[in-house]
């Protein structure tokens, strides 16, 4: 196990942290007043960053679509709709753009004595990660909606984002401590007597506001196939069926219609019925991948408020132009 630096050590990397960063002086200028190499200091900074002493924060202004957000919000009768301009080269710039944008548009719903409820996946854990709050909240409820993926994703776990905004938000979290998926639907019905998972099922019930990935068939873009979660032949028995996403792993067809009924028997998550309460229902997701998806999980009433690229909207629009 690696040493934590000394704190002689952590001052000095402060120290010149601050004559880079604030006082403008020159790697070169640093070695010299120090008394290291030029690419001594170089390390230094780069050190002082892994350890948290330097922070860097970019504070990036998104332009929106206003047309394509009013003609979405019409189409599909939204509560809201929330469409940036812009879909950079890159998966992961894409997420953290799309989770920096979903962070502002999720920040006005949270207040004192909301139920929140969460999902999984990629984009909710870049949303949960880009907020930026001045306190912490009180009498805040966090519940989990989905059962567990498993221990290879446990960054995008339900779980884990459940506990990471407990920690940031404050408030109390309802956890679902059972997985996602069982082997029959006398396992999901056993579970659901246990005390704990019945709890956090009646909790799912008070949501004022509920934060959802909507996933997608295409393997690409899938969190439960890139997690290892579902093989290729689970993969395309649910496309079998219709499947073009789900929403908290209930699944769909482009027309927004359940599918894949056997599948659904023997997984643990919010009901149709219980998500289709909650007042607001907010999606984030965006990408070539996800326009079925998405288009699927609109029509459907999944969500009500969709969270997204310019890019993504119009395909969406256009599509649901295409397949009627």
């Amino acid at each position: 196990m690696a040493r934590k630096p000394e704190k002689n050590r952590m001052n000095k990397l402060a120290d010149v942290a601050e004559m880079y960063f604030l006082e403008g002086l020159t790697q070169a200028e640093i070695a010299k007043k120090v008394d290291v190499t030029r690419s001594m200091v170089s390390r230094m900074l780069s050190e002082a960053r892994e350890q948290g002493i330097v922070k860097i924060k970019i504070e990036r202004k998104f332009v929106y679509d206003q047309k394509i957000q009013n003609e979405l919000i019409k189409k599909f009768g939204l509560l809201n709709a929330v469409i940036y301009n812009g879909q950079p080269e890159g998966y992961a710039l894409y997420l953290t753009h799309l989770g920096a944008v979903g962070a502002q548009a999720v920040k006005p719903y949270l207040e004192d004595g909301i139920v929140l409820g969460t999902a999984w996946g990629t984009t909710l854990n870049a949303t949960f990660r880009a907020l930026e709050l001045d306190h912490k909240y009180s009498g805040i409820k966090i519940v989990q909606l989905v059962g567990a993926l498993g221990e290879r994703s446990l960054d995008i776990d339900g779980h884990e984002l459940v506990h990471y905004l407990v920690n940031k938000l404050g408030g109390e979290g309802y956890y679902l401590n059972a997985p996602y998926i069982v082997d029959s639907q006398e396992t999901v019905e056993a579970l659901m007597s246990v005390q704990g998972v019945c709890e956090t099922m009646e909790m799912m019930k008070e949501c004022d506001v509920g934060l959802f990935g909507i996933g997608s068939l295409e393997l690409d873009y899938s969190t439960f196939f890139n997690a290892g979660y579902l093989v290729l032949d689970e993969m395309q028995g649910l496309t079998v069926h219709g499947a073009v996403g789900n929403v908290c792993g209930l699944f769909f067809n482009i027309d927004g219609e359940s599918t894949a009924r056997e599948f659904q028997q023997r997984s643990l998550t919010i009901s149709k019925r219980d998500l289709m309460k909650i007042p607001t229902r907010i999606g984030i997701a965006g990408g070539s991948g996800k326009i079925k998806a998405i288009l699927g999980a609109l029509r459907g009433k999944y969500i009500n408020f969709l969270v997204t690229d310019h890019l993504t909207g119009r395909e969406i629009l256009r599509l649901a132009d295409e397949v009627q």
